[in-house]
């Protein structure tokens, strides 16, 4: 019986079987937003499909797929208005990496995913652009910009707010100055490291509403003094450090949800999300220019295969850092996004693998160690590194080589910097030296020494 599972295979089988198969050049096949699975054929120079042998197809289609076909096949050339149809399956398609066996090698195979949602997760052709070029954030460009880098976990809870707030703090440390993004719009908590919740009066807009009030008004200038929040505290701020600001999700209040609710996340209409958020990031660029500007931004995911979480992740960003654990649905989830990073922009983002919360009374053992290096690095090398580029699994500092973050009593609960009587040492447990060896990569990647010293920044108590 044909299901959503096999419905792909079943019309390779059956279209490699057709009379006319070896006249082609190129399969492609578009899966829609019900699942129902169109045909899009390219014939070789000068071969000529008859209109008959395709309808032969279509019925033998029909028989084999049922429901699963949509009665739809288009040959290129066959009549000229196609010509933008293919020009667009042509920006969205993937290599078929599944070729049905025994068929005519020659024949490319490309595969269309047109969902409702999660488009991001599941349209990955190596064409998006991150928000800028990650040759403009090297030292050497003629104006250095902004390194993005957004924090990602498959899985609520793994500590990613945490070590997006500890890396903030080292590299504040080492003078940079540093932007803090909350897109976890269902659940926006970043503002809570900072000040307390029912203290409203530090928060007046942010990511939920810039999104909103951008839908409606896409060409109005923006006052970005509503939405950036200078991070001034003496309590977590030091002499001789660089600036912290931070956009939160938002208010929470009344209107909050109502705001939310008028997110077009899935991109229904137009293609705006990718948009509209990386406008965010430039318009905040421009506010903060004159103020010393800023050196990184730090973005706050959602977690999951939200469809938010699927352009800030895998469309805007220079670099990933990715938070899991070792079991069956962190590395499913950890999985789909490397793979999904590694597919989707021109140039592939950079990544750091972290082995959250791990550990027993404080301690991670070499058998939990090397347990989860040998899975980080089975998954990088099938969805991340280039087949002629993959390197030893003992290769130190490469994307697959894990940060162990033990867990931490301390901070596994709320972690208000603003609490006199707590900042002291949670400021200690958050400069502990797998956030500051996090640090220290995301600058390696983007060229830069480390500035400061970094053995005075906290206590070597990771064991």
């Amino acid at each position: 019986m044909v299901s959503f599972e096999n419905a792909l295979d079943t019309a390779k089988s059956r279209i490699a079987r057709w009379n006319d198969f070896a006249g082609l050049d190129e399969v492609n096949l578009v899966r829609d937003a019900k699942g129902m699975i169109s045909v899009y054929l390219v014939p070789q120079n000068h071969y000529t499909v008859a209109e008959n042998s395709v309808d032969v197809l279509k019925n033998d289609l029909t028989i084999d797929m049922g429901g699963f076909f949509s009665d739809t096949i288009f040959v290129k050339g066959a009549e000229d208005w196609t010509k933008d149809l293919f020009d667009k399956i042509y920006e969205l398609r993937v290599e078929d990496q599944n070729p049905p066996s025994g068929a005519n090698v020659s024949v490319k195979w490309y595969v269309v995913e047109r969902g409702i949602a999660k488009k991001a997760w599941i349209q990955c052709c190596q064409k998006e652009e991150a928000a800028w070029p990650y040759r403009d954030t090297q030292p050497e460009a003629l104006e250095v910009l902004p390194k993005i880098v957004t924090f990602f976990s498959y899985k609520g809870g793994m500590g990613r707010t945490t070590a997006l707030t500890a890396v903030a703090l080292e590299l504040l440390r080492r003078k940079k100055n540093v932007l803090m993004i909350d897109t976890d719009l269902e659940a926006p908590g970043l503002s809570t490291f900072f000040f307390p919740v029912d203290d409203t009066g530090y928060i007046r807009k942010g990511t939920v509403d810039y999104l909103q009030e951008k839908g409606m008004n896409p060409n109005t200038p923006v006052n970005m003094s509503d939405y950036i929040i200078p991070l001034t505290s003496p309590a977590y701020m030091e002499s001789d450090m660089g600036n912290l600001y931070l956009v939160s999700g938002g208010k929470l209040n009344d209107e909050f949800l109502l705001k939310l609710a008028r997110i077009d996340s899935q991109e229904l209409v137009g293609e705006n999300l990718k948009k509209n958020l990386v406008q965010l990031l430039k318009d905040c660029c421009e506010a903060l220019k004159n103020s010393g500007g800023i050196d990184y931004i730090l973005i706050d995911s959602r977690a999951g295969f939200h469809d938010m979480a699927g352009v800030v992740t895998a469309q805007i960003p220079h670099g990933v850092v990715l938070f899991g654990k070792d079991s069956f649905q962190s590395w499913f989830g950890i999985q789909q996004a490397v793979r999904t990073i590694a597919a989707s922009q021109a140039d592939k983002p950079f990544a750091i693998m972290v082995d959250s919360a791990c550990g027993v009374n404080g301690i991670v053992s070499e058998e939990e160690k090397e347990r989860f290096r040998k899975k980080s690095y089975e998954v990088f090398c099938s969805d991340y590194y280039d087949n002629d580029m993959q390197p030893g699994i003992r290769a130190s500092r490469e994307a697959h080589d894990p940060v162990f973050v033990r867990y931490t009593p301390a901070l596994s609960g709320d972690i208000p910097l603003y609490d006199e009587n707590r900042v002291e040492d949670l400021k200690t447990q958050l400069s502990d030296r797998p956030y500051r060896e996090i640090a220290e990569r995301i600058m390696e990647r983007f060229g830069e020494t480390q500035e400061g010293d970094a053995e005075n920044s906290g206590q070597d108590s990771f064991a």
